[in-house]
């Protein structure tokens, strides 16, 4: 019985060991249209489900605070930069994780996202983080998780500013080839309040303050008034 005893504690310590490690984590993200979003709804990555929402709660302003765990063996998956983004396209609404660095560093438990309702929105928040911002974001996800978070590397800071620019290129290369309506107008400035809601909450100030100029600036070039000086002369009447 000694003998056996021997040799099953190990295997039974490595089993605790395991089980421990599988234990899932937990984070809250943030939208301005939950589009039907509920506990239980999957949380994906990369077309897998890692995970799922626990909880949906009113925050004010028509926004909603959104509790969801990530299954332990894909915890690495969730990073201090991921935006977590709402897919309400299939019969089921989920919350998809875009990681804008795939190298930087995971977040732990406890960790506010960024979350956004629309891609649109998501476009939105990698310009509000222009260039250099990721380090600003650890910053802030560090004061939520009461740790210190890890610099960011060269390269972080310098693929952040290259998504940031082709965010906004691919902005500007769709306007102009198909000028948004009205209603389209009205629609992204109501994400773009979104967002910076979001980020003015959860003290992103500079990030607002970024997004709210690149906004204002792409705005004033769609719906700024046409120079009559430009039109074609008029053909006089016969």
């Amino acid at each position: 019985m000694r003998k056996t005893f021997g040799v099953c504690a190990p295997l039974l310590a490595a089993l605790l060991i395991a089980g421990c490690g599988s234990q899932p984590s937990y984070y809250t993200t943030q939208l301005d249209t939950s589009g039907g979003l509920g506990p239980g709804d999957p949380i994906t990555h990369a077309s897998a489900t890692i995970g799922q929402v626990t909880g949906v709660s009113p925050i004010g302003g028509g926004d909603s605070e959104i509790a969801f765990e990530v299954n332990g063996s894909h915890t690495d998956e969730i990073h201090y930069d991921s935006i977590m983004t709402l897919n309400n396209l299939g019969a089921t609404p989920s919350l998809d994780v875009m990681n804008v660095d795939a190298m930087s560093h995971s977040a732990p438990s406890g960790t506010r996202l960024d979350g956004a309702s629309s891609m649109n929105e998501t476009q939105m928040f990698i310009t509000a983080r222009g260039p250099g911002s990721f380090a600003q974001a650890l910053g802030n996800a560090a004061s939520f998780t009461q740790s210190t978070a890890p610099p960011p590397s060269a390269a972080t800071v310098q693929m952040t500013q290259m998504l940031a620019q082709i965010s906004q290129q691919t902005i500007a290369t769709a306007v102009a080839i198909a000028p948004p309506t009205p209603d389209q107008i009205e629609q992204a400035k109501r994400e773009a309040l979104g967002v910076e809601r979001q980020l003015m909450r959860n003290g992103k100030i500079e990030q607002a303050e970024r997004l709210r100029a690149s906004m204002g600036s792409m705005m004033g070039g769609i719906t700024a008034p046409v120079n009559p000086t430009t039109l074609p002369p008029t053909a006089p009447n016969p």
